[in-house]
């Protein structure tokens, strides 16, 4: 296909300059599927995916209108590198964004040495997430953990406690990590 499938041809009723008006649903069905795989694929969040894919198509809309493509073939070439430039635009201000909030956090105590409320709010809502992560885990991954990481048990008599080798103890929470990992969605065995 090229830029002309993609463009109206004037109607009776068009302006006196003749002007021609991009076919928007042509251009939507044959781009919008591809572009939420990418946007999905680079945003990781559907409704990123979605308002990209909408902004990209509408400044595709604009250029074809403003005549700005000067290769009908390169259509969708220009498309994906809109889109593209878009995904880059988000996911740069996404990084600013917690970048400013983490700066934001570590700053966040007042002259009095009292923590600012978005930061209780932040911690609040993490341990949150973490207690339902560690619910989620059998009984035993979950009172290793607590073993190891909030009573600072030694490994060594734990091992013994347990009646397994350290070795063992070390895969043994090296698996509950990972099952702790998946639950948060992240990767916590680092």
């Amino acid at each position: 296909m090229t830029e002309e499938d993609y463009v109206r041809q004037p109607s009776e009723g068009a302006d006196d300059h003749g002007s021609e008006a991009v076919d928007r649903d042509v251009l939507w069905r044959r781009f919008h599927a591809r572009l939420l795989i990418l946007g999905m694929r680079r945003l990781g969040s559907r409704a990123d995916a979605v308002d990209m894919a909408q902004d990209a198509l509408q400044r595709v809309t604009k250029a074809l209108d403003e005549e700005r493509l000067r290769d009908p073939n390169a259509l969708p070439a220009f498309v994906y590198q809109t889109a593209l430039h878009i995904c880059q635009q988000s996911l740069r201000k996404r990084y600013r964004e917690r970048r400013a909030l983490e700066g934001y956090a570590r700053s966040s105590l007042d002259e009095s040495g009292v923590p600012h409320a978005l930061t209780d709010l932040i911690d609040e809502e993490r341990r949150r997430v973490v207690r339902l992560a560690l619910q989620s885990l059998s009984s035993d991954d979950r009172e290793l953990l607590e073993q190891l990481y909030t009573r600072d048990a030694d490994p060594e008599e734990l091992a013994e406690r347990l009646g397994i080798s350290s070795g063992a103890l070390r895969v043994r929470k090296h698996r509950a990590l990972q099952r702790l990992s998946a639950a948060l969605g992240e990767d916590v065995t680092q």
